[in-house]
C-alpha cells in the first residue's frame, strides 16, 4: 500500500509539474516588433514587410508579433529613424538614410550602376555587408537593403538630352539631397526647391523645366502628362535599408536573431522583384506618352566624365576613397 501510495504521489508530482510548466510557457511574454514607414498599403515597401511579418510569425511560432505602421502614423521619415535611434520604435524604412550613417550616400554616386542588376551585386554582397556596418556607431544595425524605387532618370519640356550640354541651364526639380544637387549643377543645369506634392503645376506652369526620379515616381504623380521628353540616364540609385535598433536585436537570443536576418534578406528580395514589375510597367506607360531617348553607352560616358566633380568632393570629405569606388564599380559592371 506504501508503495502504490508512493507511486500515486509521484504521478500526481509529474503531472502537477508538468501543468505548471506548460502554464509558464503559455504565460511567456510575446516579443513585440514595433515597425514604422511612410508608404501607402498599396506600396512595394508596405507589401515587402507584410511579407516579413508573415516568415516571422510562422518561424517563431508567433514568439515574435511585428505590427507594422505605414502611411506616416508614427511621424515622418526623419522623425521616426529618430525613435529607432532611441528604441522608442524598432524598426523603419525610408529616406533620411544619411541619418542612419553618411557611408549609405555611397549607393546614390552618380552612373555608379548601370542597371538595378548591378547594384544587387552590391546590396546582397560583402561590400552591401561592409557599408551598412557603419550605421551601428548610431545604435542601429542595418540587416538588408533593396531598392527605393529603381533608376533615378530625366524628365523636361525643353529638348531631348543626349550629351551634358543639354542640360545647360534647364530648371530641373530636384528633391533636397545633397549629393543630386551636386550633380545637377556639375551637369549644368540649375536645380530647384519645390515641394514634391507641388512638383506637377511647377511643370504645368513652367515654373520648372524638368524634373528627375525613377519610373514608378514618375508614372505615379502623373509627369508625364506635363512632360514631353524623357531621357534614360539611369543616373543614381537610391538605396533602401532595414533599419533596426541594434539594442533590440541585440536583446533578442541567436536564434532569434537568425530568423529575423534571414526574413529581412527574404523581405528585401521580394521588396526588389515588386520595385521590378512596377518600374517595367511604369517605362511602358512612359513609352506611349512621352518622347524617350535611351542613352548609348558612349553618349553615357561623357555624362559620366562631366561628374567626376562630384566624386571629388565626397572623396575629399572622407566619405569614400577612389580605390573604394573603383573596387565596388568594378565588382557591380
Amino acid at each position: 500500500m506504501k508503495k502504490r501510495g508512493l507511486l500515486l504521489m509521484t504521478i500526481v508530482f509529474i503531472i502537477a509539474l508538468l501543468s505548471t510548466t506548460f502554464i509558464c510557457w503559455e504565460k511567456s511574454p510575446v516579443v513585440v516588433m514595433k515597425i514604422g514607414h511612410s508608404q501607402p498599403t498599396d506600396h512595394p515597401r508596405h507589401l515587402s514587410f507584410l511579407k516579413f511579418q508573415e516568415i516571422v510569425g510562422k518561424r517563431t511560432d508567433g514568439a515574435i508579433k511585428v505590427e507594422i505602421y505605414p502611411a506616416g502614423q508614427l511621424g515622418t521619415e526623419a522623425e521616426q529613424m529618430e525613435a529607432v535611434k532611441m528604441g522608442v520604435l524598432n524598426a523603419t524604412r525610408g529616406g533620411s538614410f544619411e541619418a542612419a550613417t553618411p557611408r549609405l550616400l555611397i549607393y546614390t554616386m552618380p552612373f555608379l550602376f548601370k542597371d538595378l542588376d548591378s547594384v544587387h551585386k552590391i546590396t546582397r554582397g560583402p561590400w552591401g555587408e561592409k557599408i551598412a556596418e557603419a550605421a551601428k556607431e548610431n545604435n542601429i544595425i542595418i540587416l538588408a537593403t533593396g531598392d527605393a524605387g529603381g533608376m533615378r532618370n530625366i524628365t523636361n519640356n525643353v529638348r531631348q538630352i543626349k550629351k551634358p550640354q543639354d542640360m545647360k541651364g534647364l530648371k530641373l526639380r530636384t528633391p533636397p539631397i545633397e549629393s543630386i544637387i551636386k550633380i545637377m549643377e556639375a551637369l549644368g543645369a540649375n536645380p530647384v526647391s519645390i515641394p514634391y506634392s507641388e512638383v506637377y503645376l511647377a511643370l504645368k506652369t513652367n515654373v520648372a523645366d524638368g524634373q528627375e526620379n525613377p519610373y514608378v515616381n514618375i508614372t505615379a504623380m502623373k509627369f508625364y502628362e506635363v512632360q514631353k521628353y524623357l531621357t534614360v540616364l539611369n543616373y543614381q540609385y537610391h538605396p533602401d535599408p532595414f533599419f533596426v535598433n541594434l539594442n533590440w536585436y541585440n536583446s533578442l537570443s541567436p536564434q532569434m536573431q537568425g530568423i529575423i536576418k534571414e526574413a529581412s534578406v527574404e523581405m528585401m528580395i521580394y521588396n526588389d522583384e515588386l520595385i521590378k514589375e512596377e518600374t517595367d510597367n511604369s517605362y511602358k506607360i512612359l513609352q506611349k506618352n512621352m518622347d524617350v531617348y535611351v542613352l548609348s553607352t558612349k553618349e553615357r560616358e561623357a555624362f559620366i566624365k562631366q561628374v567626376q566633380s562630384v566624386y571629388d568632393y565626397y572623396i575629399k570629405k572622407g566619405l569614400f576613397t577612389r580605390a573604394e569606388i573603383d573596387e565596388i564599380r568594378k565588382i557591380a559592371n
